[in-house]
């Protein structure tokens, strides 16, 4: 056994921070993150600093910020070749594994990964995607969209198409434990990231999972009637793409909440087995355990559903470390985190060269192992570039937000249900100006000008009237088909959505 550290970076994704009973959520079955919980230290405090896919991960693999990597939506991959953490670990004699959902562009672009197994979306073709090719093995050629039908039916809960053990989730989970079944007997040290496609909708639980809540002892969604007037562009936006609509009956979103957390409690069966695996192989000792997610989901608070925003249902993540005789079982931080730090907490637990890549986030370890309470005083974040982007600050007390879409400008108090807005209240003005100066003094220092004028935001003009949720246009509506067969002329008639998926 080598004396670096193998590291295990899981991922769910659109997991909320919430969507965990030893996070104080009753309403939800997870013993085995419990067990995690238990097992090393909780940051309370963790963020995605751009709440959508491609940013998130961008922002695990740099270590950067968005205006850093320029990495700040869906249709703005990072481009193959870029300093990673990975590259860097591998450079450092570490093996490097992705298994699952990576949502590189292109798809087999490496980053640094020894070895892709994939499990994508919406795969191109079926010889590029692992988990479809076993999937087809298996006899199931005839379930066009294995991971649950979007377009029309993105927001509708629907049982799956297909038995648990061939599930997405299922197959992530069993190729993890492969891999970790393999590197029992090999003297170099892994870094393996196993990312989860669900939660992420469509909620589609296989059975027996679909059948554990029930709907009526669901949590009803959080948010406040003055709420509706100040809907974002984003928001309206995603009601749109998604087909779904501000003011959905509260009886569809439990049953959506139902499905959901069916989805979250499957992932943690899988999880479970994959410690199971550790412990078993003799591995568990010598490996960081990292949980986290890319970014949370709306699930109707706010009269919002999706991601595309820095409420705590769409931003606030799980952020669990683990790592037994290095990091204290049971410890819980406030301290403020985000992705960007998991790249400098794995290359510090790991002792590799940081090589080429410059990070913003910072290691966490000297705060999951009780050294220090804190490594940041302010987080930041942001989401799209020009007319569209959405920008963030928050310190352990306030959260600030700018819409340039909206050219409108939020402040949350912290731990608050943030149906409220403090802006305009001129109590709270001065700790709004210390935020959007940090924010604006941060983007100016890395000459990152363009959405700034000498009295701080540029405003752009309006992206256009708020997009209608109620029309019957089918442009625009982000209907996403399976790409892997049939015609093209079949699957694409209705035209893209021009929208991030």
């Amino acid at each position: 056994m080598t004396s670096r550290p193998n590291v295990l970076l899981i991922t769910a994704d659109q997991f909320r921070f919430d969507a965990i009973a030893a996070h104080g959520n009753h309403h939800v079955r997870t013993p085995n993150l419990d067990r995690l919980v238990s097992q090393g230290v909780t940051f309370h405090r963790a963020y995605a600093e751009s709440p959508v896919c491609v940013p998130a991960r961008a922002g695990i693999l740099t270590g950067q910020l968005p205006h850093r990597n320029g990495i700040t939506s869906n249709g703005t991959p990072l481009t193959d070749g870029t300093p990673t953490v990975v590259r860097e670990l591998a450079s450092s004699g570490y093996h490097t594994q992705a298994i699952g959902k990576m949502h590189f562009t292109p798809v087999r672009a490496s980053h640094g990964f020894d070895r892709l197994w994939l499990s994508e979306e919406i795969p191109e073709a079926a010889e590029e995607d692992e988990y479809l090719i076993d999937l087809l093995a298996a006899g199931m050629d005839h379930v066009l969209e294995p991971h649950g039908i979007r377009h029309e039916l993105y927001y509708s809960p629907q049982p799956s198409q297909l038995p648990a053990h061939l599930h997405t989730t299922a197959w992530t989970g069993r190729r993890t434990r492969e891999f970790l079944a393999s590197r029992v007997h090999d003297s170099a040290p892994f870094f393996c990231w196993t990312s989860f496609i669900k939660p992420h909708p469509p909620f589609d639980p296989p059975y027996p999972y679909y059948l554990w809540y029930d709907p009526l002892d669901m949590p009803d969604p959080v948010r406040a009637d003055d709420e509706l007037g100040r809907l974002g562009y984003h928001i309206h936006n995603q009601h749109r793409v998604k087909w779904t609509h501000p003011e959905l009956d509260v009886t569809r979103i439990r049953v959506l909440r139902a499905y959901y957390y069916a989805c979250v409690s499957h992932v943690d069966a899988e999880i479970g087995r994959i410690l199971d695996q550790l412990d078993e192989s003799g591995l568990r000792d010598n490996t960081l355990v990292i949980f986290t997610a890319d970014h949370g989901e709306y699930l109707g608070d706010h009269w919002a559903f999706g991601k595309r925003g820095y409420h705590d249902s769409a931003a606030r993540i799980p952020l669990l470390l683990s790592w037994p005789g290095t990091i204290p079982d049971d410890a819980v931080s406030s301290a403020l985190a985000g992705l960007t730090d998991i790249a400098p907490t794995v290359l510090a637990a790991t002792g590799a060269d940081p090589g080429g890549l410059d990070p913003d986030g910072h290691d966490l370890l000297p705060v999951a192992t009780g050294r220090q309470e804190s490594v940041r005083d302010v987080l930041l974040g942001q989401y799209h570039v020009g007319a569209h982007a959405l920008y963030f600050a928050m310190n352990p007390r306030y959260k600030y937000t700018y819409s340039a879409a909206d050219d409108r400008e939020c402040l949350y108090q912290v731990g608050s249900d943030e149906t409220t807005d403090l802006t305009g209240d001129g109590r709270y003005e001065g700790d709004l100006t210390k935020l959007r100066n940090a924010l604006i003094d941060r983007l100016a220092r890395d000459g990152y000008h363009e959405p700034l004028d000498d009295d701080g935001w540029r405003r752009y003009p309006p992206p256009g009237p708020h997009p209608s949720h109620d029309d019957r246009e089918a442009r625009g509506r982000g209907r996403q088909y399976p790409r892997w067969k049939g015609p093209d002329d079949l699957l694409r008639s209705y035209g893209g959505s021009g929208l991030d998926p």
